[in-house]
């Protein structure tokens, strides 16, 4: 008998004595809960795998003197391939270019004062994301091909849960494909709630991040960020400039919200409220900051981060996905305004939840 299927369970019931089926009765509605943890985090990869530090870009359990932690999923780093995933294991150069791209984005915007977790996965290389994102709006069926990188995803993040989190305060970062990685995992995994630890998830360029969508798969679990101040939220932009075709990565009835002012609405954010723009070149690994660099608004019915910047510059993707869109950058352009939000929202939960 599969103890996990409720038909057999219920059949399996009626042929018990009486007294035991009373009692197997009266477990009824915890099946449920069973069945769910199941086929939940724990059972998505061999939990010895993570053990291993070498499946690890960044793992910081030992370090000290921190105010909170930042499981960081990196985005699509590989062009093509002979398989369709970007295999690190074997690939030296990838390695490197992972971890350069990890180190940026986790301590280049939030500092030394955070500890970092950024496991190691078989995503998808850009070619075969490509692909796929030609079926516009992107259907969730389509996630599948990314199903890999996300069970690794709530791997990592179980391991990480069980062995080092131990009730501190954390956020979750991920881009694009990263984003949909962190995405999958907060669909899956019932224990992310901010009594938990879970302070915010900044799932920067997720593709087509529909309103009613995120409000079916996570219910009141995570809501979606309004402001610059609640908290077990998540937040998603998109970013592009006036004249880009939405979308590709959005489009009406998706979620935003403007990184400069924490708004969801139409009202702009002037330049004066850019704090910092932070860039990385892998192939240098040179980095260069920028500030008040532009303003942005949310466009509601396109769904998307409108910025005050001209198509054909340096900063849009127009090689990749078109005039106009930002997509490289999204994390890039608003480095300073993220630390600053993560260091605030930390400090709302520490103040309401740390006792």
């Amino acid at each position: 008998m599969n103890p996990f299927d409720k038909t057999t369970l219920c059949s399996y019931i009626t042929e018990l004595k009486p007294k035991w089926r009373r009692f197997m009765k009266k477990l009824m509605p915890f099946w449920g809960m069973l069945i769910l943890f199941v086929s939940g985090c724990v059972s998505f990869q061999d939990r010895d795998f993570y053990a291993d530090r070498n499946n690890w870009v960044i793992r910081d359990e030992r370090k000290t003197g921190t105010d909170y932690d930042v499981f960081y999923i990196y985005s699509t780093l590989a062009g093509k391939a002979k398989t369709s995933e970007m295999e690190w294991k074997n690939d030296p150069k990838l390695q490197q270019k992972i971890t350069g791209f990890a180190n940026a984005q986790t301590y280049g915007i939030f500092g030394k004062k955070v500890r970092v977790f950024s496991p190691y996965l078989h995503q998808l290389t850009y070619a075969s994301v490509m692909k796929i994102m030609k079926k516009r709006p992107l259907p969730k069926a389509e996630w599948k091909h990314f199903e890999r990188g996300m069970k690794e995803t709530a791997a990592a993040f179980r391991y990480y849960l069980r062995h080092y989190n131990k009730g501190r305060p954390y956020i979750l970062l991920g881009h694009s494909q990263g984003a949909m990685d962190l995405y999958y995992l907060m669909e899956n995994c019932p224990e992310i709630k901010k009594e938990n630890g879970f302070v915010a998830a900044y799932l920067v360029g997720l593709p087509h991040a529909e309103t009613e969508r995120i409000r079916r798969d996570f219910g009141r679990r995570v809501t979606m960020a309004q402001n610059a101040d609640d908290l077990g939220v998540v937040a998603v932009w998109n970013t592009q400039n006036a004249q880009a075709n939405a979308d590709f990565m959005a489009g009406k009835g998706c979620y935003c919200i403007n990184p400069l002012n924490w708004r969801t609405d139409a009202v702009p954010a002037g330049r004066n409220q850019h704090i910092l723009a932070y860039f990385y070149d892998y192939r240098t690994g040179k980095t260069m900051e920028k500030s008040k660099m532009f303003g942005a608004r949310v466009d509601p019915a396109r769904g998307v981060l409108i910025v005050d910047l001209p198509s054909d510059s340096v900063w849009d993707a127009k090689g990749f996905m078109g005039k106009g869109i930002f997509h490289m950058n999204d994390i890039w352009f608003f480095a300073g305004n993220l630390r600053a939000n993560a260091e605030h929202r930390v400090r709302l939960w520490k103040k309401e939840y740390k006792k």
